[in-house]
């Protein structure tokens, strides 16, 4: 299951710099081109996203962890698409991208203290 670790390790990491992304195109008010940035980084992405979802709910079946469920799978799934997309313009509302963000960072360090314990 140390799939399921690095994988959540890595979209940590594109969470991280949807963060950062959105404070550069702020700051240049200007969005991102969607054909020569967005939708290459999207594909790639979105491809490893399908991955995480599909291991960390087998995960979730074999081990059973007692702080991660389905139900949360699902929000941050779509939260991380969110975030992702939005950081890419101008225009994103600071104060919701920063709540799904928080919001991201919490779940998949959630799952990553599972490893700790021995999960």
């Amino acid at each position: 299951m140390s799939n399921v670790y690095k994988l959540t390790e890595k979209l940590l990491s594109y969470n991280e710099e949807a963060s950062n992304r959105l404070k550069v195109v702020k700051a240049k008010e200007q969005s991102a081109d969607f054909y020569e940035e967005v939708k290459p980084y999207a594909e790639t992405f979105f491809s490893l996203l399908d991955e995480w979802e599909k291991a960390v709910r087998k995960w979730i079946l074999e081990t059973k962890p007692k702080y991660v469920h389905f139900t949360q799978v699902d929000a941050a799934t779509e939260n991380l698409h969110n975030v992702i997309l939005q950081s890419f313009h101008k225009d994103t509302r600071a104060k919701q991208f920063s709540k799904m963000y928080i919001s991201n960072k919490y779940f998949l360090e959630s799952i990553l203290a599972e490893k700790e314990k021995g999960a």
